[in-house]
C-alpha cells in the first residue's frame, strides 16, 4: 500500500508541473504566454496545447478568437526542463486575418552567400 500510495503521489507532482505563465501584452494586438516543465516530464506538443488552451480562453473572454503569430519550444523531454512559448493575437470572429494559419518552421541556420 505503501508504494501505490508513493507512486499516486509520484503521478500528481508530474501532472501538475507544467505551469503557464500570464498572457503579457507583446506589440499592438498581439500577446506572448509561455508555458515551463521545470521536471521535463511533458512533450513540446503538450505544452503548445496547454498554451494554446489559454490563449484560446483569454481571446474568448474579449469576444475574439485566437490567431497564432508564431510558436517556440526549447528542451529535451525527460532530460532537461521543457517550455514551449506562443505569440498570438486576438482578433474579431469574421477579420480577414481570420483564416486558416500557415505555420512554418523558423531555420535554425541561416547561410547567406554574398558572392
Amino acid at each position: 500500500m505503501k508504494h501505490v500510495f508513493t507512486g499516486a503521489v509520484g503521478v500528481v507532482l508530474l501532472a501538475g508541473c507544467a505551469s503557464p505563465s500570464a498572457v503579457v501584452p507583446y506589440g499592438k494586438d498581439t500577446y506572448i504566454i509561455n508555458v515551463d516543465d521545470a521536471m521535463g516530464g511533458y512533450s513540446s506538443g503538450s505544452l503548445q496545447v496547454k498554451a494554446a488552451q489559454h490563449a484560446n480562453a483569454y481571446c474568448t473572454k474579449q469576444g475574439k478568437v485566437m490567431r497564432v503569430r508564431n510558436t517556440s519550444n526549447q528542451g529535451t523531454q525527460g532530460w532537461t526542463s521543457t517550455s514551449s512559448s506562443l505569440i498570438f493575437s486576438c482578433i474579431d470572429e469574421n477579420d480577414p486575418e481570420n483564416t486558416r494559419p500557415n505555420l512554418r518552421s523558423v531555420p535554425d541556420t541561416v547561410i547567406e552567400d554574398r558572392r
